[in-house]
C-alpha cells in the first residue's frame, strides 16, 4: 500500500513538472495567453535525422508563427549549419498556423536527412497548435 502511494506521488510530481515544462508539448509562454510555445522533443521522439532526434520549438503569438528554433541535437554540425543557413526555419515565420500547415517545405540538398527530420518536427508541432 505504501509503495502504491509513493508511486502515485512520484507520478503526480512528474506530471505537474511535465505540465509546466515546454518539453512536454505545448504551453502558454511568459508573454501570456496569446502566446504559445510548442516543443517537439517528445512529440517528435520517433523522428530521426542522420544522427538522432532533431526537435524544434515553435512560438506562436495570436495565431501567427513568430519563431521556429532548432533545439539541441546530435546532427553533424557542418550539415546542420547548412540547413540553418538555408532559411528553412524562417520560411513559416509571419504566417498563420493554417497558412503554415498548407506551405510546402523542401529538404536541403546535401543535408537531406537533417532537413527532412526538421520538417517532420515542424509539422508535428503545427498539428499540436489549435487553430
Amino acid at each position: 500500500m505504501k509503495k502504491a502511494i509513493l508511486i502515485l506521488g512520484i507520478l503526480a510530481v512528474l506530471g505537474s513538472t511535465c505540465l509546466m515544462s515546454t518539453s512536454c508539448g505545448t504551453n502558454a509562454g511568459a508573454k501570456g495567453a496569446d502566446t504559445l510555445k510548442v516543443n517537439t522533443t517528445e512529440l517528435g521522439a520517433e523522428v530521426i535525422g542522420f544522427n538522432g532526434i532533431t526537435p524544434v520549438e515553435i512560438s506562436v503569438h495570436k495565431g501567427v508563427i513568430t519563431k521556429i528554433e532548432a533545439l539541441p541535437n546530435q546532427e553533424s554540425p557542418r550539415y546542420f549549419q547548412a540547413v540553418l543557413e538555408s532559411g528553412l526555419l524562417e520560411k513559416l515565420v509571419g504566417k498563420t498556423v493554417k497558412e503554415a500547415k498548407a506551405t510546402e517545405l523542401d529538404a536541403v540538398s546535401g543535408a537531406t536527412f537533417s532537413s527532412e527530420a526538421l520538417i517532420q518536427n515542424i509539422r508535428l508541432g503545427l498539428e499540436a497548435v489549435p487553430e
